[in-house]
């Protein structure tokens, strides 16, 4: 599951795997997930150790 806001929504949604569109490292320690809400809309999640936001950080 992924914590993710989406902005055309304005909303969070918990997203299950089946969401996930594709998975990008983007240097060592940060991983970028893309993925659609419910609605279809596209967004992305980092995730990893090396990133300095709290919690789940969304682009």
């Amino acid at each position: 599951m992924f914590l993710a806001f989406c902005d055309e929504c304005g909303d969070r949604f918990l997203l299950p795997a089946n969401h996930v569109v594709a998975l990008h490292n983007l240097e060592s320690g940060i991983i970028a997930v893309e993925l659609t809400c419910y609605e279809g809309h596209h967004l992305v999640v980092l995730s990893g150790n090396d990133i300095d936001v709290t919690g789940p950080a969304t682009v």
